[in-house]
């Protein structure tokens, strides 16, 4: 019987490295102008980055629901699409955007 705590016989295990020890301080680090310098992220930058998170989502709701005439929505086409749409502005001699809105009007009067 092999005891537990004994070190594996198996090929290719070779020794374990040694531990680093983990420290709760905050480590003193150089900085000079110019270098990031990366540092953990403790409970603030989260809750930071989570609220930052919120906003970013409650302005593209807003600007979704607004009602100006400059309006931007981003809509994903494939490129066969892409491509059908700019052969038919070119033909119609309008922007693909102006295409759009031409298509979407017709379309939400039906």
């Amino acid at each position: 019987m092999r005891p537990k705590a004994g070190p594996s016989l198996r090929k290719g295990t070779g020794r374990t490295q040694k531990r680093r020890k983990r420290s709760t301080e905050a480590e003193l680090v150089k900085e000079d102008l110019g270098v990031e310098v990366e540092r953990p992220l403790d409970a603030e930058d989260v809750a930071l980055a989570s609220l930052e998170a919120q906003v970013r989502a409650k302005e593209a709701r807003a600007d979704l629901g607004s009602t100006a005439p400059n309006t931007v929505v981003a809509v994903r086409l494939s490129s066969a699409v892409i491509s059908r749409l700019e052969t038919e502005a070119a033909r119609r001699c309008i922007t693909p955007s102006e295409l759009i809105t031409r298509a979407l009007m017709q379309y939400l009067r039906t």
